[in-house]
């Protein structure tokens, strides 16, 4: 699968490709996160794509009943030591995305943070993703999503720039923008000889508006959307959006302006 794929090139998850750098600034994302789910504590929450556990373990100490899920046995095996450190109830399994093992309607919302949605470039492939988030969670699930913000990506673009990742190492970034088919290209270069040579990926980078067509067709309908984890409005500017949407009733949109006691979307 495609996705199967893009797990494949391990290098960009072992050089930290994600929004956050570290576990104290996934604590602070996920105080505000965590309140978009509008749900009690206890509630059961899926996270895709959980990486080595950082924001899956934010959210169990919080009560949260947390099944995290993904690709590449590394992160598994870090986030599974470190809930079982601190004693956590989070449960990490290695799952294919587009065939979730789990029954129909069996989580009360699902969070998916950090920036491997839109990794494998091919929007069927994000469509058919979130239709089985929408199987498995139950009517009125709650959905939260970060991912990269397309107006604020291009106001930031560089066609080539430096990066420093998580441990140090400097990338080499060089970058195209596909404007018709909405697809950053990149190609990152280690200054570290001895990581291999550079290696080529392709990503699919929505705007709120697009993003919010896609959730229609899947039967999402959103809520609010941010422009970062303090609650911001969102902008052109900002590089990252935060959206909280809610599975529709019968898999269509309902309308309207979402359940009561949210703020409405800006």
């Amino acid at each position: 699968m495609a996705m199967e794929a893009v797990a494949g090139k391990k290098v960009i998850f072992k050089l930290g490709y994600h929004w956050i750098g570290d576990e104290e600034e996934a604590a602070e994302q996920i105080e505000f996160a965590r309140r978009l789910l509008f749900l009690p504590v206890g509630s059961k929450v899926l996270m895709p794509f959980c990486g080595p556990g950082w924001y899956a373990h934010e959210l169990s100490m919080w009560g949260f009943q947390v099944v995290g899920v993904d690709l590449f046995p590394p992160f598994l095996q870090e986030a599974k030591q470190r809930s079982e450190r601190l004693g956590l109830t989070a449960v990490f399994l290695f799952a294919e995305p587009l065939q979730l093992p789990f029954q129909d309607e069996q989580f009360d919302g699902a969070m998916l943070v950090g920036n491997r949605f839109g990794m494998t470039g091919d929007e069927l492939t994000d469509r058919d993703f979130l239709q089985e988030l929408w199987r498995v969670l139950k009517p009125k699930g709650r959905l939260v999503m970060a991912l990269p913000h397309r107006d604020g990506v291009l106001h930031r673009f560089r066609e080539r720039d430096w990066e420093t990742m998580t441990d140090g190492n400097r990338i080499l970034i060089e970058r195209k923008w596909m404007a018709a088919i909405g697809q950053m290209w990149e190609e990152w270069r280690s200054a570290n000889e001895k990581l291999g040579s550079a290696f080529v990926l392709t990503y699919r980078v929505y705007t709120l508006t697009e993003l919010e067509s896609l959730l229609q067709k899947c039967g999402f309908e959103i809520v609010n959307a941010f422009g970062n984890f303090r609650g911001s409005e969102l902008t052109y500017r900002s590089a990252l959006m935060l959206v909280q949407s809610v599975k529709a009733q019968n898999g269509a949109r309902t309308g309207g302006s979402g359940n009561g006691g949210e703020p409405k979307r800006p």
